[in-house]
């Protein structure tokens, strides 16, 4: 009978690999007290400048998409100025905080029809994102300063329709969603030409539930791996 009396160990591979794999998170923000909002900012650059900018939704007008009633960030035509019988550019920035590396960004925005449920004064709302993450905004006339990619524009061109994505959503609220894949700025931009109290655009616009995805490596996992025979 043959019988192994020596075990010999002979080393056939021997490997250290790093392996990085992307991970995900996601966050949100409700707007149930837009006095506390940690790291947003607004800035209203609308021509000439009215005496809104940003503030708490309105339960009167309509209800949050999530939440209570009143859940929500608001603007409206009063953004701009204007003498009688002029109009203004409606140019009023919500910039979003520096939240490092967004895969994604979702939303809910609507519009509304007139106090007799008939007359629409269109919206119009930019989603635009700044590659550096500097935060200095323009005028909308001659762009939007740091945030110089569009992500997402809802009502484009200023239409009376009452869906999207032909128009802004006028009955209920809608749900928008775009790829970032950056870990700039993002800014929400309400900006309606030709619009306040003497325009024919603009009316009262609201964003609810912003959800964004971020991404980041997992920490290095290192394998260590050797044959024997």
């Amino acid at each position: 009978m043959i019988k192994r009396h020596l075990l010999i160990l002979l080393l056939c591979n021997l490997f250290i690999s790093s392996i990085t794999i992307a991970q995900t998170t996601a966050t949100d923000q409700g707007f149930e007290n837009i006095i506390n909002l940690p790291g947003w900012s607004m800035s209203n650059q609308s021509n000439p400048i009215g005496v809104t900018s940003w503030f708490q939704g309105k339960a009167n007008i309509f209800s949050a998409q999530n939440g209570g009633a009143d859940a929500y960030i608001a603007a409206n035509f009063n953004n701009t100025g204007g003498e009688e019988g002029i109009s203004g550019t409606i140019c009023n920035f919500l910039i979003m905080p520096d939240l490092g590396d967004v895969e994604s960004i979702s939303f809910f925005s609507r519009s509304v029809k007139s106090s007799n449920n008939f007359n629409v004064y269109p919206d119009r709302l930019y989603l635009v994102y700044s590659p550096t993450g500097d935060i200095n905004t323009g005028n909308c006339s001659d762009g939007f300063g740091d945030f110089s990619e569009t992500l997402l524009v809802i009502n484009q061109d200023l239409t009376t329709a009452e869906e999207a994505p032909e128009g802004y959503p006028l009955i209920s609220w809608g749900r928008f969603e775009t790829d970032v894949n950056g870990d700039g700025r993002i800014a929400f931009v309400y900006y309606v030409e030709d619009a306040g109290f003497f325009g024919t655009n603009s009316n009262h616009i609201g964003i609810d539930s912003v959800k964004w995805v971020l991404s980041f490596p997992e920490p290095q996992v290192i394998f260590a791996s050797q044959f024997e025979l």
